[in-house]
């Protein structure tokens, strides 16, 4: 047997193995879902900063739009 066939043969195995359902659910229970949330907990301070900056941004840019508008 070539190294090929056989690294072929591992992965279609390794593959219908994690396509099971019980390994499915392990895998999203096990790793999926811990860095899905470390990931947005690591991330949320920097979200609420945009989102302000954002909303400020906005405020700003009506603000200017009103004066524009009320010096015409």
């Amino acid at each position: 047997m070539s190294i090929k066939k056989i690294t072929n043969e591992l992965l279609c195995r390794f593959i219908n193995e994690i396509k099971q359902k019980e390994n499915m659910n392990r895998i999203q229970v096990n790793l999926i879902d811990p860095l899905i949330d470390y990931t947005f907990s690591r991330l949320y301070p920097y979200l609420i900063v945009i989102s302000v900056i954002f909303f400020l941004t906005f405020l700003l840019a009506l603000s200017i739009f009103f004066l524009i508008i009320k010096k015409s």
